[in-house]
């Protein structure tokens, strides 16, 4: 029933979704529809496969619900501009041990997200899960263009919203007995408390020292196959206490290639559209299509178990190599727009069972 880390064998877990083309037509330029609808229609396909994949090596997998929104909704103080579809639930909902966090983040457009997965967590409650929820926060502010400074400024962002507990569940790593976290967030330090106070039994150990420096989400730059050996693509990215495993390094991010550079163009355009626009997509869709490889999105995969790893492209040649040499498959499912929604294979997913113990993995 329970899930202690991120590689034991996977037993179940869910598959994020995308809205169906069509049903976000009333918030973007009717000159865009056709492209940005192809992007939902690409995407739909990509994470459907994914689900076959998951099947084929027989894990259980659950797909959320999709509500669909027909505008703007003022609540509490506070508007959810653009209610976001059930694609990232690894950055709200955290299923540890027997039990499954739900959290807010400072998006007011993530607001109503959880009643994607609520038939799915009620299953899981039925079985013996626990199920608890942080409070819903009012009176969140955050015009469209703040979720492109939030990139730089995100740290500035959860201090002015410092009296509300939010949380980004994607900071927190499983690690036996311990979850390792970005000690800086995103979130603020009342949303940490509360999830202290609510797995009291659990070493909180915080990720210092590294790449992130404590801030960020912790799924991309490294991941376990096994509790001794880590994959990385450089050891900054790894946990101090971690770095005495086992430790197989791709070698340094190129920060100047070409997908990096369109990224930065990317987000500065788009910050100044209060809508998605004709411009904001159709002038970089074929220049960053194809490029997502480049990020170290390579190294936000889902471990099935110690000897399968499930990618979003082929293109990370020499970490693949590494996996063969220890005996370990990497499976390609191509997501042709990850860099679009800004997340990995990782993201996508939300382990919910794995088979294994409760054991001690971290020595701290």
């Amino acid at each position: 029933m329970s899930i202690w880390t991120n590689w034991d064998p996977l037993e179940e877990v869910i598959v994020g979704d995308c809205y169906n083309p069509g049903d976000f037509d009333w918030a973007i330029d009717n000159n865009i529809k056709e492209s940005f609808n192809l992007i939902l229609k690409e995407t739909k396909e990509d994470l459907n496969n994914l689900a076959k994949l998951l099947e084929s090596l027989g894990v259980k997998v659950y797909r959320p619900s999709i509500n669909v929104f027909s505008g703007p909704i003022d609540l509490c103080g506070m508007t959810v501009q653009n209610p976001v579809a059930p694609l990232v639930p690894r950055d709200q909902f955290l299923v540890y041990g027997d039990t499954i966090f739900q959290s807010y983040t400072s998006f007011p457009d993530r607001y109503f997200e959880s009643l994607s997965y609520y038939e799915i967590f009620k299953k899981l409650f039925d079985e013996g899960h626990n199920w608890i929820s942080m409070p819903p926060p009012n009176g969140l502010v955050m015009k469209p263009h703040q979720y492109y400074t939030y990139i730089t400024q995100g740290e500035e962002i959860y201090k002015k919203l410092s009296s509300k507990l939010l949380w980004h569940t994607a900071t927190m790593f499983k690690c036996g007995d311990a979850l390792i976290y970005n000690n800086r967030g995103p979130g603020t330090e009342i949303g940490l408390e509360w999830f202290k106070r609510n797995a009291s039994n659990v070493k909180f150990i915080p990720n210092e020292n590294t790449y992130m420096n404590g801030w960020g989400h912790i799924d991309h730059g490294f991941f376990m196959t096994d509790d001794d050996t880590v994959f990385c693509k450089e050891i900054d990215y790894v946990p101090v206490c971690l770095r005495n495993k086992k430790i197989f390094e791709v070698g340094p991010v190129k920060e100047d290639n070409i997908y990096s550079v369109l990224a930065v163009k990317w987000r500065e355009h788009y910050k100044h559209f209060e809508k998605i626009s004709i411009d904001g997509i159709n002038k970089w869709l074929n220049q960053w299509k194809g490029f997502h490889q480049h990020v170290h999105f390579d190294t936000n995969v889902l471990v099935v178990d110690s000897k399968n790893v499930i990618f979003a492209s082929d293109v990370p040649k020499k970490l693949f190599e590494l996996l063969d040499k220890q005996g370990i498959k990497a499976h390609v499912c191509q997501q042709r727009h990850y860099f679009f929604w800004d997340g990995g294979i990782h993201c996508f997913t939300l382990d919910v069972k794995r088979k294994g113990e409760c054991r001690s993995v971290v020595q701290n």
